[in-house]
């Protein structure tokens, strides 16, 4: 019989699956990799790729059991991956990848019975699209980045791969006993001062009753001549093209509420150790992000405090903040994740993956596990808005509204 390890689930897959028996439906806890395969595909070793990546990281073949403080990780022995192909070749073969894969990513991965289902669809003899649907409590967004760049090197794609120092077990024992430790009582202390007082953007949600939740979306793209003007914009004042991004967010959350004091929630990707270098797991933790935006700020001191909220931000990223004590934003009915954004990084390009080209497929109609989550992808030198939703709670109108005044907004603080 084979062997199952049997560990504790980490403090993010036991938040995560909290959130997916409220929010699960329409796949929202799934992290799909989607890509474009072009030219003569190998099967046979795009099929041993996907086996070996199996093997390489525990995680992906990690299911999960139980509830509560009691749910813990069940990791199995190595096994061949299963691959379904379905062909869909047509007239159109985008529209119909389009079709095929929104369908496919809005079936939820159910991580009770195993935490990946990996689909090959053949859109013609020389053309496929390859989906490993993930759920989200074994990977995230740096693991995605990781995932790509293994199989790319298990095709026979790319140089050979480093030894994986830390398994995700490795890295749930050690967050456990620095939970435990002096630095947490640290950070805790850094966040609890940081935050008091702060409250999430008063956006117009509305009450839904429970169970009502309807995922949206509305997408929209930052063209690559302001994306290089943000990014002159943000290297002399010795900072990035992300915290640029999150700064015209802040002047735009500022003219839809009229809040000075803006705090939204974001993932950082906590791998604060060399050892988690190679790591594929839910190492993410969420923090909220705290900037004021007085009245009268030109862009540039909005930058100034957006980057130093990111730093300190970065320095204490090892503490999720579902482990501060009490609410912190304390709002009757309101969650510090009400009001997400996240801008996700740059994945890995000019890929060769079992005798194709490859090329990562950015999937905009994903659900949203919040009420109102701002992602954007870089993708071809633009940035790729997409404004997920909670439609029970946020209106169409004011969704498309945020959308089009942040696309706005780029553009006015690049013209300057």
């Amino acid at each position: 019989m084979a062997e199952v390890r049997q560990i504790p689930a980490s403090v993010a897959q036991r938040l995560l699956w909290v959130l997916e028996q409220f929010r699960g439906r329409e796949g929202a806890a799934n992290c799909p990799i989607v890509l474009r395969l072009r030219g003569r595909l190998d099967e046979e070793r795009l099929s041993d790729g996907l086996s070996a990546l199996t093997a390489r990281h525990e995680s992906l073949r990690t299911t999960l059991a139980g509830r509560g403080a009691r749910l813990t990780q069940l990791v199995h022995e190595p096994q061949p991956v299963r691959l379904c192909r379905r062909d869909i070749t047509s007239d159109d073969p985008d529209r119909g990848m389009d079709e095929a894969i929104a369908d496919e990513v809005r079936l939820p991965v159910d991580a009770g019975r195993w935490p990946a289902r990996v689909t090959l669809f053949r859109l013609a003899d020389d053309d496929h699209c390859l989906c490993v649907n993930l759920h989200h409590a074994v990977t995230d967004g740096s693991s995605c980045g990781l995932i790509v760049r293994d199989l790319q090197a298990l095709t026979g794609g790319g140089p050979p791969l480093p030894k994986v120092r830390w398994q995700y077990a490795r890295f749930c024992q050690w967050q456990e006993e620095w939970l435990a430790g002096p630095e947490m009582r640290e950070d805790r202390t850094y966040w609890t001062n940081h935050l008091e007082g702060a409250r999430v953007p008063q956006l117009p949600l509305r009450e839904a009753a429970p169970g009502s939740w309807v995922s949206a979306s509305v997408t929209g793209t930052i063209d690559a001549v302001t994306v290089s003007a943000l990014e002159q914009i943000a290297r002399p004042r010795h900072t990035t093209l992300a915290s640029a991004l999150l700064a015209i967010y802040y002047l735009v959350l500022r003219e839809h509420t009229g809040d000075d004091d803006l705090a939204v929630a974001s993932f950082l990707a906590n791998r604060t150790r060399t050892e988690l270098r190679d790591t594929v797991g839910l190492l993410a933790n969420m923090t909220v992000l705290r900037t004021r935006v007085e009245p009268g700020d030109d862009f540039g001191e909005v930058l100034r405090r957006t980057h130093a909220t990111a730093m300190d931000a970065f320095v204490h990223q090892r503490l999720p903040y579902q482990l501060l004590r009490g609410d912190t934003l304390a709002e009757p009915g309101r969650r510090p994740d009400d009001v997400m954004f996240q801008v996700v990084p740059e994945l890995p390009g000019n890929l060769r993956v079992a005798g194709t080209d490859a090329e990562i497929v950015v999937i905009d109609r994903l659900a949203s596990r919040f009420e109102c989550e701002f992602q954007i992808y870089p993708q071809h030198g633009e940035q790729r808005v997409v404004l997920c939703y909670n439609r029970a709670r946020l209106d169409d109108d004011l969704a498309a509204r945020l959308v089009g005044d942040y696309l706005a907004m780029a553009k006015t603080v690049a013209s300057r």
